[in-house]
Order: C-alpha cells, then structure tokens, then sequence
C-alpha cells in the first residue's frame, strides 16, 4: 500500500470508506483488556505518541469514520516491526 513517495504521505481517493488510505507512515499497537484478551489493533501515524496502559483513547473504526469510540487498553503491545529501510536489511 502506498502512503508516501520521497516524504510525501499520498492520500487514495474513494467513495468507499473502507478502501481509503490515511497518507502518511503508521505503525500499529494491539491493545488487551482487564482479562489479558485483545480487543483491537490501532493503526496510528508513525509521529504520533505511542498509547499508554489505561490511557483513555478517542479512536475512529474503520468503515465507520464518522463516529468515534473511547477504549482503555490495560496492555499495549507494538506489533509493528522494520526488516527493510531504503532496500537494506
């Protein structure tokens, strides 16, 4: 998936909701509850903060953007991993 060309975020125009990017680099943390279960993975912007246990997070689903949701992860867990930057190991 495309999100930037030589540090620029690109941004995919649709109609479907599901289908559009948000330019820019991300990385992704999945969040666990009380019990230790997961209950979502959050895709956030690479230059944004990274989520915190019991921090209280606005987050928007996916297919539905237009509302908004509050969680409270117990756990945070970054899932995202770098294997290859500029075509180097």
């Amino acid at each position: 998936q495309l999100v930037e060309v030589n540090g620029s975020p690109c941004l995919k125009f649709t109609e479907d909701e599901e289908k559009m990017t948000i330019p820019g680099t991300k990385t992704v943390y999945r969040l666990y509850d009380t019990a230790g279960h997961p209950f979502m993975d959050l895709m956030a912007l690479e230059e944004e903060p990274s989520p915190s246990e019991g921090q209280e997070l606005v987050v928007r689903v996916l297919g539905r953007l237009s509302e908004t949701s509050r969680v409270v992860p117990t756990t945070v867990e970054p899932l995202h991993r770098v294997y290859f930057r500029h075509g180097q190991v």
